[in-house]
């Protein structure tokens, strides 16, 4: 077709601007929700096996399990939370969400940030209740806690950006596995790691994985697709 004639077509078929947009979008209603009034409300629509699994890290604790046992299981804690964040792909509801009363961003960070401050408790808690445990002060039993953890989260998250859908929650838990089954091994076969000396180190991996996974917390945030006639309190 010839490019004239296509370009005097478009002019012919080219909207007119909106007349009054700014006025009819001010009398729309809008969320009174505060920003801990939504954040709470969003612990609703986590699933409840979410919380009850994510709980299973104490039960080695109560049979008085040592301390290597229970770093091994926390790595699997991050596929729940995947789950909960993948759950609008794999349930095909991504478009659906575009368009509620929230955006998807304002949901998926706030369930999020719920799970990770759950997380974050029971890290806590764990650390108060193993300090002391095989003679091993609070920072060194927190750090052996924290490694694979975050080294978990960090690779969820990477890959989170790379993937989609159900390949998003295979790649978290596989990496949860060789997380897991890593320390493990390093536990058995190489008991200097866990020397004394070597926790200036063990506290360096903590401070960079910690400082990696904010980073790719925040362009994790940024990648989230955003929908203009989303009516949230962001905006």
């Amino acid at each position: 077709m010839n490019r004239r004639f296509q370009k005097k077509l478009a002019a012919c078929f080219t909207p007119p601007p909106p007349v009054g947009k700014a006025a009819f979008l001010a009398r729309l209603p809008q969320p009174t929700l505060s920003l801990g009034q939504f954040v709470g409300g969003q612990a609703r629509y986590i699933q409840k096996q979410t919380w009850l699994l994510s709980l299973v890290v104490l039960v080695p604790v109560l049979w008085g399990t040592d301390l290597w046992i229970t770093a091994a299981l926390l790595p699997f804690l991050v596929p729940l939370a995947v789950s909960e964040g993948a759950k609008s792909t794999l349930y095909g509801m991504e478009e659906l969400e575009t368009a509620s009363r929230f955006s998807r961003k304002s949901v998926l960070l706030a369930r999020l940030c719920l799970i990770g401050t759950f997380h974050a408790v029971l890290l806590l808690a764990l650390t108060l209740l193993l300090g002391g445990s095989q003679g091993l002060s609070l920072g060194r039993t927190g750090a052996y806690l924290l490694a694979p953890y975050l080294l978990t989260a960090w690779g969820s998250l990477w890959l989170s950006r790379r993937l989609r859908g159900r390949e998003v929650l295979y790649g978290a838990t596989a990496l949860a596995v060789l997380a897991s089954g890593s320390y493990s091994a390093a536990v058995f076969l190489a008991d200097d790691l866990f020397a004394l000396g070597a926790l200036p180190w063990w506290s360096l991996a903590v401070a960079l994985l910690a400082a990696a996974l904010i980073g790719e917390g925040i362009a994790f945030a940024k990648r989230i697709k955003e929908d203009t006639w989303n009516l949230s309190f962001e905006t």
